[in-house]
């Protein structure tokens, strides 16, 4: 199916202040056999509601892929062979601007030199009884606003019921007084089609309270003054217990023209509705704070109304509803409404600490609040597919859900993203924003970690190969970044470390870079070698190899093996990544159990310390001192984000004033440890089968009982002990492989085996 070309329906676009509502265009057509055979295929640069003869048959929420439309523009195919009938038929649909199309003043969203009008491509082929139909996307098509006044998926949407146009959908709608659409030209990018896995409804949440509030600031500056145009005399605080995302369902009955806002937040401030921890929009343009994290609906008034914002969604726990009267404020009124990326679960983790389980859910729980088509660094203020979060959550992420599409899908954003010199942005996709900011070898990893692991639980070549060249390009030009001594270090280094600036934690970035080029290097050698690359996996081992010697040469102290930073993050990392030779390793390691002991057992590490620093303390039989650190009371820890009241992983381990995120994936590589680890649970060990596995419990005898699963098709293996030291092992399918109790290793397969200590 090839699209004719592209309509649109006006030739504005949304600028704040002006707003262009959401525009539904239609048509009407007939059929004059009987249909057996109906696709459909629609492609829009934004966000689309697709409608046949008044059904909404939309795919999914958000639909469709998020992506910059002068890179690439996705389709949908559609079978609508049950839609079409002999006869008149009707088409609907309605646009929402998405990524195409904001006006968010942050990362130059508001200046996207790929901003315009909404278009809309769509072709239908109707077959039956030796004949064909086909319908396209051209100047027939009627168009008219939508009761959508405004959208934007960043701030939210605003919803006026009295301009709605029931039954807009129908066959027999009236549109005669409706306008023609006008042919618009093809957004820039390449048409593909998107075969990602589609965003919807997961469950619902009831609040578990409702507080009437007044006087109310819900946004201060950095020094705790008030925004005085972010009061809010009265309103009705809903809490939902947890912190997810997605939109609330508005139930509500009233006069026509009330106007009842939904504000969304994770955390209050003495006890009120408060959204600094998500404040995105410049302090200086106070003017967005109304719309921000806000869905605003004006209702028609009469019956019973319900109302679900489109095109938008909110990460929140707590709902601040303004406009509505007391005996309005009821239970029934608001519905959280959860919904993210829809991905299958390949493992589960438990054990006989409820900390350890508690943090396993909160790890669970952010992955799946920031995974709308791809991982976003959060799902309230920025949405953003920044690339340090993707990398360091690429293992956990592959180890827990099957989402390989969605990250091919990615991937290729990151092929067009990437310059002619091999630079790539820390977030994608992007505008034309961060190429001179926030990028460097640790976020750039991720064009490399999201196909390595992808290929380890799933043995995708094709993903490896179609990113061999975007990775060969950016060895390239990292090796070029090099100071006179072989080193690196640009970008952004041990990010949120606690009790630090960002910009300076305590491993120095000279060191954070050069050995992440060197464990970059080792992983695209691999990559290429599936690739069957040969040159290029040369040119990658010799980078490698020159990056370790110039770590060696420059950042360690061989008298006390110290590296750089005598902190935490450079000790792990070294030890992890194999700079240390064999005769060097146990001093290495005695000396970060020095520096542990001299930070009081405590976490004193950042995001790349974080993903190293367990599971070195867990191969050297230090499990316990891991755990303990991981579920200490005293912040920084993991444990302290519990006793804060968390219910999803927070940006920082340690309390950051009120202005911290409380979802955020990218600490949740304790994911990966406590199935690793603690279970001794590794696939694919050897990075050649799939359905091979090692068993390794490092936490037998640490934690009185635990259990993990992971299943692949048909296969499935579970791995669990309950105190009496003896390990049950249960296979099914394909998986076979070994299992190592205190050095002793035998053969394991299909069958339930008992292995006792």
């Amino acid at each position: 199916m090839i699209f004719k070309g592209f309509i649109k329906a006006i030739d504005d676009y949304c600028s704040y202040p002006d707003v262009v509502p959401a525009p539904v265009l239609r048509k009407t057509f007939d059929v004059g056999f009987k249909p057996e055979k109906c696709t459909l295929r629609v492609c829009v640069a934004g966000f689309y509601e697709l409608y046949i003869n008044g059904k909404n048959i939309t795919k999914g929420l958000l639909a469709p892929f998020i992506n910059n439309p002068d890179h690439v523009v996705y389709y949908d195919d559609y079978d609508v062979s049950n839609c079409i009938t002999i006869g008149k038929n009707a088409l609907g649909v309605i646009l929402g601007n998405g990524f195409a199309n904001q006006d968010t003043p942050y990362k130059n969203y508001d200046n996207a030199p790929f901003r315009a009008p909404l278009v809309l491509a769509l072709t239908l082929e109707i077959c039956g009884e030796g004949k064909k139909l086909t319908i396209d996307a051209d100047e027939s098509f009627k168009v008219h606003p939508s009761p959508i006044i405004y959208d934007m998926y960043r701030l939210g949407t605003v919803y006026d019921a009295r301009l709605e146009l029931p039954g807009f959908a129908h066959a027999d709608f009236d549109d005669s007084l409706w306008n023609n659409a006008k042919t618009a030209p093809a957004p820039r990018g390449k048409i593909a089609p998107s075969t990602a896995n589609p965003i919807k409804e997961e469950y619902e949440l009831k609040p578990i309270s409702i507080e009437k509030q007044e006087d109310i600031y819900y946004f201060y500056d950095n020094e705790g003054k008030p925004f005085e145009n972010t009061y809010v005399k009265t309103g009705w605080c809903y809490d939902f217990g947890y912190s997810r995302s997605g939109v609330c369902r508005l139930k509500i009955k009233g006069e026509r023209g009330q106007k009842v806002i939904l504000r969304h937040c994770e955390c209050l401030k003495d006890g009120k509705f408060n959204m600094n921890s998500i404040h995105t929009v410049n302090v200086n343009s106070e003017k967005y704070f109304e719309r921000f994290q806000a869905d605003t609906y004006i209702l028609k008034g009469g019956e019973e109304e319900i109302f679900i914002p489109p095109f938008t969604y909110h990460g929140f726990r707590y709902v601040l509803v303004e406009g509505i009267t007391e005996s309005q404020a009821t239970e029934d009124l608001i519905t959280f409404v959860v919904f993210n990326t829809k991905l299958t679960r390949v493992s589960e983790f438990t054990c006989s600490d409820e900390i350890l389980n508690t943090l396993y859910s909160m790890a669970i729980h952010s992955d799946l609040s920031n995974y709308h088509h791809f991982p976003t660094d959060c799902p309230h203020r920025e949405k953003c597919g920044w690339t340090g979060d993707i990398s360091v959550s690429a293992h956990q992420l592959a180890l827990s859900f099957d989402c390989v599409e969605n990250m091919r899908m990615w991937l290729e954003s990151a092929r067009y993203s990437q310059t002619e010199e091999g630079m790539l942005p820390c977030v994608i996709p992007t505008t034309d924003w961060g190429y001179s900011w926030g990028n460097g070898p640790v976020w750039d990893s991720a064009i490399v970690n999201v196909p390595y692991y992808i290929y380890k639980y799933y043995g995708r070549e094709d993903i490896v190969t179609e990113n061999a060249d975007m990775i060969l390009r950016y060895l390239k030009y990292i090796s070029e970044k090099r100071d006179s001594k072989g080193l690196i270090a640009i970008g952004l280094g041990d990010w949120c470390q606690p009790g630090k600036k960002d910009s300076q934690p305590d491993s120095p970035l000279v060191f954070t870079d050069t050995s992440q080029i060197y464990e970059t290097a080792l992983k695209s050698a691999f990559l290429f070698e599936v690739a069957g690359m040969a040159d290029a996996k040369e040119y990658a081992l010799n980078l490698a190899g020159e990056m370790k010697n110039a770590i060696r040469e420059n950042l360690i102290d061989f008298t006390t093996m110290t590296v750089a930073g005598n902190c935490q993050t450079s000790q792990a990392v070294a030890i992890k990544m194999g700079i240390f030779e064999d005769d060097e390793k146990n001093q290495a390691y005695q000396k970060l159990l020095e520096i542990i002991r001299r930070d009081n057992r405590t976490i004193n590490c950042g995001m790349i310390g974080l993903r190293n620093i367990f599971h070195v303390l867990a191969d050297n039989g230090d499990m316990e001192l891991a755990l303990e650190m991981i579920t200490k009371k005293d912040a920084p820890s993991y444990r302290d984000m519990i006793d804060r009241g968390g219910t999803a992983l927070f940006e920082s381990l340690a309390p950051n004033g009120f202005q911290e995120s409380r979802n955020h994936h990218f600490y949740g590589d304790i994911i990966n440890l406590f199935i690793t680890k603690i279970l001794g649970l590794n696939i694919n060990p050897d990075m050649n089968d799939i359905y091979k596995v090692s068993v390794k419990p490092y936490g037998l005898g640490v934690v009185d009982g635990a259990s993990a699963t992971y299943t692949r098709g048909d296969s499935r293996i579970v791995v669990k002990w309950a105190g009496d030291n003896t390990v049950y092992i249960h296979m099914e399918g394909k998986f076979h492989g070994t299992v190592d109790l205190d050095g002793k290793i035998m053969e394991i397969k299909e069958g339930l085996h008992e292995y006792t200590r």
